[in-house]
């Protein structure tokens, strides 16, 4: 819970417009956890603080090691 905690200050600090990027290899995380924060965090942004920046550019979601985050 600490890194989804950790995650969502990060975005909560970003000034609009701002990105951030996150990877797999900078939270020190498995992919197949990757992928859990990835699907955690594809569910908060249907709230409409942020957007998963290039989603549609990765066919298959699991190949997934790293997204960048647009504050709205």
């Amino acid at each position: 819970m600490d890194l989804l905690n950790n995650i969502s200050e990060r975005i909560t600090h970003l000034k609009s417009g701002e990105h951030v990027t996150i990877s797999a290899q900078e939270l020190l995380i498995s992919r197949a956890d990757f992928q859990s924060v990835l699907v955690y965090l594809k569910h908060e942004s249907k709230r409409g603080d942020f957007l998963i920046q290039d989603e549609a550019l990765v066919e298959n979601w699991f190949d997934r090691t790293s997204l960048t985050i647009n504050k709205i």
